[in-house]
């Protein structure tokens, strides 16, 4: 193993470890800003994000240690990023350009450096800092390469690859040979849909997993009254998206298909679009799915009978609908927005913790029964007196007047996008 080193080199090396976390947010952010088509959905770019904190570790490291060119290994999270990447069909021209820029700035916040060394030490210095950082980049971009066409060929040799590969064209938005398209992907497009997203739990082994998508797909296809074949493609190897013909919207009821699911003791997590007719349809639909699956990831698990905060006995939320969360998906595309909207409007009451919780639902379920302390006791089987004491702290904490009709618009809607995503929305107790 290399020996820490002493030099030049190392002095710059510890100097980004120390502002190593800022370092990573700021780069995190820049990329994010100016790379187009990466922040796909949000495991994605928490890959992305757990990929570039470990490219800059090792590239600290590298330097530190002066570590032999041949015995650069590419990190862990940067290889599964960039094979999730592939099976999801992201361009490769995204990933090296996000590489290439964390290189540029990694180099240019070092070389600062530079000027505090010793006159006679910085010319050597920023050409072995350069040669240096150029081997590990070089080093790592190659195997990050090879891993992602590896993996790209493996996916499309697959009939799932194939199809992924039409659906992909098909939710491009532009022309599409339709009756290639459906020959290909085995189902009509013309017709009336119900798209859905399911991600299966991380406890159920990857063997089950696929045995998990055909159960879903069974399920849903049995309770929509699905016609002809449904369609079913992984978009990796916990996740799939899916795709029903159904005869109207009416046929669909929230109820009994969550209830259906659920009864199954399926170990996945469904979210499902508007039934939607034809090719924009097809689109829409799963348009809709993707953003109530964001809410979801966001909220995390969501307590039963406690929605807007966290503590025991919480449970999963199996099966959600867009119908259920329109307005909360329509703007969960942001959640650091939402994040400063729900911290703005509730105070000290949007903090994350057990309490807060309860407050957060009492105050909730009051407002949505038009402020009556009796109906939200029945509805959450509480005396009336806790209502009035835990509506008397929630107000104290939020600073709020709810005789103000803007003030309490923006609480009642602040309250509805912690319900969903909480904790995702929520401050830190610390």
């Amino acid at each position: 193993m290399a020996e820490v080193g002493y030099g030049p080199i190392s002095v710059i090396a510890r100097h980004m470890q120390l502002i190593r976390d800022d370092f990573i947010g700021e780069l995190f952010d820049e990329m994010k800003a100016e790379i187009q088509g990466l922040n796909y959905d949000t495991r994605m770019t928490d890959l992305w994000r757990a990929s570039l904190t470990e490219n800059i570790v090792a590239a600290i490291h590298y330097l530190d240690r002066d570590v032999p060119a041949s015995l650069i290994e590419a990190p862990a999270a940067a290889l599964a990023y960039v094979r999730a990447a592939a099976q999801r069909d992201v361009p490769l021209s995204g990933l090296v350009r996000a590489h290439r820029l964390g290189h540029a700035r990694f180099l240019e916040v070092a070389m600062k450096q530079v000027s505090s060394l010793e006159p006679a030490v910085r010319v050597p210095t920023l050409v072995e800092l350069v040669n240096r950082s150029a081997h590990l980049v070089d080093s790592v971009a190659d195997q990050l390469i090879v891993a992602y066409e590896y993996e790209h060929d493996r996916w499309l040799s697959r009939r799932s690859g194939l199809q992924q590969r039409w659906v992909s064209e098909v939710l491009s938005g532009g022309p599409v040979d339709v009756p290639r398209a459906e020959r290909a992907l085995r189902y009509r497009l013309d017709g009336v849909h119900l798209a859905a997203v399911v991600w299966v739990d991380t406890t159920v082994p990857a063997g089950e997993v696929v045995a998990v998508f055909d159960s879903v797909r069974s399920l849903l296809a049995a309770e929509l009254g699905a016609l002809g074949n449904s369609l079913l493609v992984p978009t990796d190897e916990r996740e799939a998206r899916m795709w029903f013909s159904v005869r109207d919207g009416r046929a669909l009821e929230p109820a009994k298909l969550r209830t259906a699911f659920e009864s199954a003791g399926i170990q996945a997590r469904l979210a499902c679009g508007r039934v939607q007719e034809g090719l924009h349809g097809f689109r829409a639909s799963l348009t809709q799915a993707e953003r109530v699956k964001a809410v979801a990831l966001a909220g995390g698990r969501r307590g039963s009978g406690t929605s807007c905060g966290t503590g025991s006995g919480t449970t999963v939320e199996r099966v959600v609908f867009f119908r259920d969360l329109a307005p909360i998906a329509l703007m969960a595309s942001d959640v650091g927005e939402l994040r400063r909207f729900v911290a703005d409007v509730l105070g000290d009451l949007s903090v994350d913790n057990e309490r807060n919780g309860w407050l957060r639902e009492t105050l909730r379920e009051f407002l949505v029964r038009n402020r009556s302390y009796v109906a939200a006791a029945e509805a959450m089987s509480l005396h009336r007196n806790t209502i009035q004491y835990r509506i008397a702290q929630a107000m104290e904490l939020c600073g709020q007047d709810l005789d103000d009709p803007d003030a309490a618009f923006k609480v009642q809607m602040a309250l509805e996008v912690c319900r969903w995503m909480a904790p995702g929305v929520l401050r830190a107790a610390n």
